[in-house]
């Protein structure tokens, strides 16, 4: 039994580098697709995310982590990926994946969008047959571990999400938002929780741009803002104060050139950015355009930092629960190596 991860994330890379390695929806199907080709890998599951993209690989072939690393760097598509990749092998692996959907080894540590997004992983690898016994237990228990850990520790208290961040980098930048007017490009959950946040410090004016409208009249309309077109909502950043993009795109969607006209038209007054989508909706040239102020994902770790200093405490209990049942799985993994069929107890103790 031969359990491997390769990953590279926020820990071991910058988002310049991780966004060449993320998969969006539709290459997610692609390469699990390409996955099943492979003719000794019993069990895949690709996880990809913001700030992270993992493959976990259960083979009996010695040669499945060179396939798996080939497989990153033909994504990749240059040279100078190994240094930024992190392996794990066996229990390690296991107690990693607790790690993640317990929230603790994220840029924000006790977020709860990691669990939706490793059972989303888990379930596509299972739409493409790609998991059996032991992928099943493996990430069931791993989604089952997520939710003890926030049920029985207060990881979660005052958690903040990558969402939430960015909309505390804004007030951190304007102070008072209630005199501000802000562009949201995107309509899915992480615009969702950022038009939450937003709301609350009772932002002047929220414009939500999509390219499926239906979907930005639907956030807009709970969140009593203005729905736009993708084409309408880049014809209206000069009206905006803060820009906050969450879009899927492989390419950018605000270019230097596109950004130097908005900045001309409000009069060349302070635009402030915040691009949190994987691959990144902004060209970076354009954080050299005078009063405009660009930040990416990475820039949100300080703000995370401070968050998690206040629930040191937590983490650490968090911490060892995740690592229990991680050695739990892994005597559990063991004993059907050696032909044993005990069933796998939920316990806390």
């Amino acid at each position: 039994m031969a359990l491997t991860l390769v990953g590279i994330s926020h820990k071991t890379a910058p988002v310049e580098l991780r966004e060449k390695l993320s998969f969006g929806e539709e290459e997610i199907k692609k390469a699990l697709q390409e996955l099943r080709q492979f003719p000794s890998e019993e069990e895949a599951v690709l996880l990809s995310t913001c700030n992270r993209t993992e493959l976990y690989i259960h083979s009996h072939d010695a040669e499945h982590s060179a396939r798996t690393v080939k497989f990153l760097k033909e994504r990749f598509g240059e040279p100078g990926l190994d240094s930024h990749l992190y392996f794990k092998e066996g229990e390690s692996m296991v107690r990693h994946l607790f790690s993640v959907a317990s929230g603790l080894d994220s840029l924000v540590q006790g977020e709860q969008e990691i669990q939706k997004q490793v059972k989303d992983a888990y379930s596509s690898a299972q739409a493409f047959n790609l998991t059996s016994k032991l992928f099943n237990v493996l990430f069931q228990r791993a989604l089952y571990v997520g939710k003890l850990v926030r049920t029985h520790t207060g990881i979660a208290h005052g958690a903040l999400s990558v969402g939430s961040v960015a909309v505390s980098l804004a007030e951190k930048i304007f102070g008072d938002l209630s005199r501000s007017s802000v562009l949201l490009f995107g309509a899915g959950e992480m615009a969702e929780i950022c038009a939450r946040h937003l709301i609350s410090k009772k932002v002047r004016n929220l414009m939500v741009a999509n390219r499926t409208l239906e979907n930005a009249q639907t956030l807009a309309q709970d969140f009593k803002g203005e729905a736009l077109s993708l084409e309408a909502g880049l014809e209206r950043v000069h009206s905006a104060d803060i820009v906050i993009t969450s879009v899927a795109s492989e390419r950018p969607i605000l270019t230097d050139s596109a950004m130097k006209e908005a900045m001309r038209r409000r009069g060349n007054r302070s635009l402030f950015v915040i691009d949190i989508a994987v691959p990144r909706n902004v060209e970076t040239s354009v954080h050299s355009l005078d009063n405009l102020y660009l930040y990416n994902i990475d820039d949100l770790e300080a703000i995370a930092a401070e968050n998690l200093r206040s629930r040191g405490g937590e983490i650490e209990k968090a911490r060892a629960i995740a690592n229990l049942k991680a050695t739990e799985f892994w005597d559990w993994a063991k004993s059907l190596q050696d032909g044993g069929e005990r069933s796998f107890k939920h316990s806390l103790a």
